[in-house]
């Protein structure tokens, strides 16, 4: 794994509110054998593993078994996330509009944008959007 400096642009869109954050942190990046795996720590103290690999995108946030998410992102496509807070489960569903992965030299950009579901109920739409070099 080499060492990135990660630029990470994150909008959020919840019933008429939307926001915006920006954050930059050092990660760790590896390629092989078409598969991109990325990791780093959110506020510095949250781990975030990310796996692509054939169109397909998987994010594993959190610090412990009681607190943890596993989410999946492929274009098109209804995945049921993984989502444990304080050791109770929440069954939400993410619906992947785009996933889009650029390399431009040494630097890479990943965009993934989704809607997030409990059941019917539509929580939000998000915008993620990596650059990491």
């Amino acid at each position: 794994m080499e060492k990135v400096e990660i630029h990470l642009t994150s909008k959020i869109t919840q019933e008429d509110e939307t926001a915006t954050f920006e954050k930059t942190m050092l990660g760790e990046f590896s390629e092989k054998d078409g598969i991109m795996r990325l990791s780093y720590l959110e506020d510095g103290q949250i781990p975030i593993k990310i796996m692509i690999k054939n169109n397909e995108m998987i994010m594993r946030r959190g610090v412990d078994s009681r607190n943890h998410s596993l989410m999946r992102f492929t274009p098109g496509e209804k995945e049921d996330c993984h989502y444990l807070v304080e050791g109770r489960q929440m069954d939400l569903t993410s619906v992947t509009n785009l996933l889009k992965v650029t390399k431009n030299g040494d630097e890479h950009k990943v965009s993934v944008e989704y809607d997030l579901f409990s059941g019917l109920y539509l929580i939000g739409n998000y915008a993620v959007t990596l650059i990491f070099a």
